[in-house]
């Protein structure tokens, strides 16, 4: 009996011990089930936050030039008010001076008609003169006073065809007023409509804080590592032209000593009679080769020729449409309190599909990619160089020499970030980072 009892409570221990440990395991699953789904939550809620930043962005972008459009509209409208102005004017005088000329011609009408009243005709009023003299007078009278009214007439004419002309200029200038407005009326409008939305975008931002400070703490890492990368790669390319320069100066000072050596070999050939210091006296000195001073002068030649001079003129980095919505150096965000966002560059948002260009003739000195910038292309223009960021079917190879315009590559369009394609553009004098928006246009 005791035996049974302590068999009951061996099985009764491991039912329980088994039951423990599934219980264990399921909470464990359970548990890795939850952190799994916090995570995927974690980067959902990231993703969303890149889109409404990156959306945020591209308002402001909208917003600022709506601003500039309706400035512009402003001066414009200005400038037609200031030209109605001086149009109005002038039809007052032309009106005034066209009332004259009538008046003035209708009583001098008038009064030819009076002197001849007696007369039935021109023809009678000059046969009814005393002598051919007189005939001959008013012959010529009357010539004098068709010519008169007929330049009085032309006068008048000409007069109504400027009055006429400039009315008509009123009204075009009035039609261009009337245009305007309704266009500023239209950008006002569209511009309340994205600041409405840029409120909407604030407040849900300003609700992810957490995940807004994640972003933006991933993209300045990014950003930071690619800054690091161009320095590196800027910094070796340095390395490596002035080793070519000095295996080049080398090799131009061997070839030299060792055409003066073939020169002093013949003058001692030919005068063995001479005396050391004679042969001393004749041997040519070295000189410093022109060759390396005209390479380094005919490329900063180029440089002030081409591309420096063209600052401000400079091809955009992309064709069509585009918006930049992020501009460069540092600055506080429009919108976002105690954010501060800080570009080594400017981004440019273009229509899905759109290419990069390179905004002058240079050549491809390196290709690589780039967390968060996807493919990256450097392109070298003397001591300058241009880098295209966020790129995709690239057309072109590490050491091609580019001719300006030409399409480097596809920008990458952002499937997490409703598909949104925006070039990350920099420009730099070695590694002295400039501004973009000085050079292009």
């Amino acid at each position: 009996m005791l035996a049974l009892l302590l068999a009951g409570g061996d099985a009764s221990a491991a039912r329980k011990k088994q039951r423990n440990m599934s219980s264990v395991k399921k909470e464990q699953k359970a548990t890795q089930r939850a952190i799994k789904l916090t995570a995927e939550q974690i980067e959902a809620n990231a993703k969303k936050t890149g889109r409404t930043l990156s959306a945020l962005n591209a308002l402001n972008a909208e917003i600022t030039q709506h601003n500039r459009s309706i400035t512009e509209i402003s001066v414009q409208i200005d400038s037609i008010d200031a030209s109605i102005a001086v149009i109005s004017d002038s039809i007052r005088i032309l009106d005034e001076r066209l009332e004259m000329m009538r008046a003035s011609y209708a009583n001098s009408i008038k009064s030819m008609h009076k002197a001849n009243s007696g007369s039935m005709s021109a023809l009678a009023f000059i046969f009814a003169s005393d002598s051919f003299t007189q005939a001959y007078r008013r012959v010529r009278y009357l010539r004098e006073f068709s010519a008169w009214k007929d330049k009085k007439s032309a006068d008048i004419k000409e007069a109504q065809a400027q009055l006429d002309g400039q009315r008509k200029q009123y009204s075009a200038l009035q039609a261009d007023k009337s245009a305007a407005m309704a266009k500023m009326t239209s950008a006002k409008a569209d511009l309340e409509k994205k600041q409405k939305e840029t409120s909407v975008l604030v407040a849900q931002l300003k609700k992810e804080g957490a995940s807004l400070k994640k972003v933006l703490k991933e993209k300045e890492a990014q950003a930071r590592a690619l800054d690091a990368e161009l320095d590196r790669l800027i910094a070796e390319e340095q390395r490596r032209q002035e080793a070519e320069r000095r295996k080049a100066e080398e090799e131009r000072r061997r070839q030299q000593e060792k055409q003066l050596a073939q020169e002093k070999s013949k003058k001692d050939k030919a005068k063995e009679s001479e005396t050391k210091s004679s042969t001393a006296k004749t041997a040519p000195k070295p000189k410093a080769s022109p060759a390396a001073n005209y390479a380094t002068a005919e490329a900063d030649r180029k440089l002030t020729g081409s591309f420096e001079s063209n600052k401000g003129r400079l091809l955009f980095p992309v064709s069509g449409k585009y918006k930049i919505v992020r501009p460069f150096g540092r600055h506080k965000h429009p919108d976002l309190p105690h954010v501060v966002t800080d570009n080594s560059g400017i981004d440019i948002e273009v229509p899905a599909g759109g290419n990069a260009r390179v905004v002058f003739g240079g050549t491809v000195s390196a290709i690589f990619r780039q967390p968060g910038f996807n493919t990256i292309v450097m392109v070298r223009h003397g001591s300058y160089l241009t880098i295209y960021a966020n790129l995709t079917d690239i057309l072109v190879k590490k050491g091609d020499a580019l001719k300006q315009g030409q399409t480097i590559g596809r920008i990458y369009s952002d499937p997490d970030d409703d598909n949104r394609s925006i070039l990350h553009f920099e420009l730099r004098k070695e590694t002295q980072k400039l501004n973009p928006s000085a050079w292009v246009r």
